[in-house]
């Protein structure tokens, strides 16, 4: 014999009663409350997108976690659409000769939704394509990349070359730079 308020309700009247309950409820599981809450958007700085277009500041090696001793080689990379600075892992050895500093690099998650993986330490992203080429292609040989696909081609800007470039002066969408030209000797 079952009584009433035992178990769920029941009947043609209670459909409200269940919807009610169970969007309540879904916010104890965790990964509809991640997905729901905009929590990420505030935390990921590719801003819940997959991938993340952004210019290489600098070449870096991060530790290894014990047991291993090594030096995992990275970048610093500058995000293109928020200016936000992180860290980025370069897979394949010998992939790093690819790149160069102020390079436009495509970085991706690492692979554990958002969190580290392996022995590196706070690395939770992977660099994936360097000045619109694949960095796998890069490294199979598959294809070269473009030297000085930047710059300006007539005789006057050949003999420049740029050796800084400055912060961007506001984390808004319009800022300036300023880019310090030297001569060539």
């Amino acid at each position: 014999k079952v009584g009433m308020g035992a178990h769920k309700p029941r009947g043609i009247l209670c459909a409200r009663k269940l919807h009610n309950k169970r969007r309540l409820n879904r916010w104890a599981d965790k990964n509809y409350r991640k997905a729901h809450t905009g929590r990420e958007f505030r935390w990921d700085p590719m801003g819940g997108a997959s991938h993340a277009s952004g210019i290489c500041v600098g070449k870096v090696g991060f530790e290894s976690k014990q047991p291993n001793s090594a030096l995992r080689k990275g970048l610093r990379v500058l995000l293109k659409k928020n200016n936000k600075k992180v860290a980025v892992f370069v897979p394949k050895d010998g992939c790093l000769n690819f790149i160069d500093e102020n390079d436009s690099v495509l970085i991706s998650g690492l692979g554990r939704k958002g969190r580290t993986v392996g022995d590196i330490p706070g690395i939770r992203f992977k660099c994936v394509n360097v000045a619109g080429i694949s960095l796998k292609a890069l490294y199979l040989g598959k294809k070269q990349k473009k030297k000085g696909q930047y710059y300006l081609i007539d005789q006057y800007h050949k003999n420049l070359s740029l050796i800084h470039i400055s912060e961007p002066t506001r984390p808004l969408y319009i800022s300036y730079a300023v880019f310090c030209l030297k001569k060539k000797k």
